[in-house]
């Protein structure tokens, strides 16, 4: 079975353990969904702004504890040329803020990054909100988001997520 790492020992195996929220919940009529093949996930779909719509997202709860250890996030990503957002919540409720930290992506390009706990900014619906600072220790979900206000096709690969 294919699987994205989340720093031995975790992991994020079963497809369906990717959900997805898509601004449908709003009126919006953007669609998304997660694949896998040979170990990469694939983050794919269209962007509509239609309805006033214009976001897409894909999230994981996490199956076992964060190490008290973990200082970073590390990624690696092949996007569309597209900026995306790496959201992490501290909490299991599917309406509950997020921390987010965007990313570019280069057209059909393997990229690697490393963010800290700091790099984040707490967001509720879009909108940065006042709340305590993000503990890595802390994490429940984890998930990518594309808002850029570009309507069309897009695709996010990704081969790992570690905390480390």
């Amino acid at each position: 079975m294919s699987s994205v790492s989340i720093a031995t020992p975790f992991t994020i195996e079963p497809e369906n353990s990717w959900n997805i929220i898509n601004d449908s919940v709003m009126g919006g009529v953007s669609s998304s969904s997660v694949r896998y093949d040979n170990q990469v996930a694939t983050f794919s779909g269209e962007l509509s702004l239609d309805n006033n719509g214009g976001f897409a997202s894909t999230r994981a709860r996490l199956t076992a504890k964060v190490p008290a250890k973990a200082t970073h996030v590390n990624i690696r990503v092949k996007g569309d040329g597209r900026q995306y957002q790496l959201r992490l919540r501290t909490s299991n409720d599917w309406d509950a803020a997020a921390y987010s930290r965007t990313f570019n992506t280069e057209p059909s390009k393997w990229l690697s990054y490393q963010f800290s706990a700091e790099e984040f900014s707490a967001l509720f619906r879009g909108q940065i909100i006042d709340a305590p600072k993000l503990n890595l220790t802390d994490i429940k979900q984890v998930g990518f988001l594309l808002a850029d206000k570009q309507a069309g096709q897009f695709s996010l690969s990704f081969k790992s997520i570690l905390l480390d």
